[in-house]
C-alpha cells in the first residue's frame, strides 16, 4: 500500500506552513517592538528631525505593513489569480524597499566604524548603489514576467504554482547577500584591530554588536519559507542599532556625533 501524501496533502502542508511562517514573524515582531518601545520614546521620538530619525522610522515600521499584507494573501477566502498577482507584487517591492531602506543603517554605521574617512565616505555609497539598484531592476523585472495560476484547494488566501522565475530572483538575492558579506567584513576588520591595541568601550561594542549579529540572519536562500522572518529581524537589528547607540551615547558622545543627533 502507497503511503506516499497526495499532491493535495503536500499543498496543504505548504499551506500551512506558510501560514505559520507569517504567525511567527508576526509573534516575533510585535516581541521585539514591546521590549524596545520604551527606547524608541527616549531617544527616538523626543529627538530633533533628522535622516537618521526618519530612516529609522520607515525601518521600524514597514514590517508592520508587510506583515499585515502577506497575512492577508495568506488568509483572505477566494482571491482571484490577478489578487494575488497585486499582493504578491506589493509585498515583494515592499520588502525590497524596506531592506534596501534598513541596509543604510548598516552601511552608515560602517562608516562611522570607519571614522567617516574619506575612502568610505566615496565607496560605501558608490557600492550601495551599485549592489541596490540592480536588485531593484531585477525583481522589477522578475514581478512583469510573473505567471500566476491559482491552486483551487484550499478556500483561503494564495496559493500558486509559479510566482516568479526563480534564476532571476535568486541573481537579485546574490547580489544583495554579496552586499551583506562584504559589510559584515568590513565592520569586523576594525573590530579585530580595535581589540588588539585597547580591547573595547561598552560604547565600541554597542557599536560592534547589531551590525554583527547580522551575520545570523545572513542567507542565500531566499526561500518564501524563510524571507518574511529574515525581513523582520533584519529590519529589529537595524532598529537596535539606532536606539543602544544613542542609549550608550547619551553620556559619552558630543551632540554632534552620529545616531546621537
Amino acid at each position: 500500500m502507497d503511503n506516499s501524501p497526495s499532491p493535495t496533502d503536500l499543498i496543504l502542508g505548504l499551506k500551512h506552513l506558510q501560514i505559520i511562517n507569517v504567525l511567527s514573524s508576526l509573534s516575533f515582531l510585535l516581541y521585539e517592538y514591546f521590549i524596545t518601545l520604551y527606547l524608541e520614546f527616549k531617544y527616538i521620538w523626543n529627538a530633533r528631525w533628522t535622516y537618521i530619525k526618519i530612516i529609522y522610522l520607515a525601518t521600524r515600521y514597514l514590517p508592520f505593513v508587510d506583515t499585515s499584507l502577506v497575512l492577508f494573501k495568506q488568509l483572505y477566502p477566494h482571491l482571484s489569480a490577478n489578487d494575488c498577482h497585486n499582493l504578491f507584487s506589493a509585498v515583494v517591492w515592499l520588502f525590497i524597499i524596506g531592506m534596501s531602506i534598513a541596509e543604510v543603517i548598516f552601511t552608515v554605521r560602517v562608516w562611522a566604524v570607519w571614522g567617516k574617512s574619506k575612502w568610505s565616505t566615496f565607496f560605501l555609497p558608490i557600492f550601495y548603489l551599485a549592489c541596490w539598484t540592480p536588485g531593484y531592476v531585477i525583481i522589477g523585472r522578475a514581478m512583469i514576467t510573473a505567471k500566476f495560476s491559482i491552486q483551487n484547494l484550499t478556500p483561503r488566501g494564495c496559493l500558486v504554482s509559479n510566482e516568479v522565475n526563480t534564476l532571476i530572483v535568486s541573481s537579485a538575492w546574490a547580489i544583495l547577500f554579496a552586499y551583506d558579506m562584504v559589510i559584515l567584513i568590513l565592520m569586523l576588520v576594525p573590530a579585530v584591530n580595535t581589540f588588539r591595541r585597547s580591547g573595547m568601550s561598552q560604547l565600541t561594542r554597542v557599536m560592534y554588536r547589531d551590525v554583527v549579529s547580522l551575520a545570523n540572519v545572513l542567507t542565500p536562500d531566499y526561500t518564501d519559507i524563510v524571507v518574511l522572518m529574515g525581513r523582520v529581524v533584519r529590519a529589529s537589528l537595524a532598529c537596535r542599532v539606532v536606539v543602544h547607540s544613542r542609549e550608550v551615547g547619551e553620556c559619552q558622545l558630543n551632540e554632534d556625533e552620529l545616531f546621537t543627533a
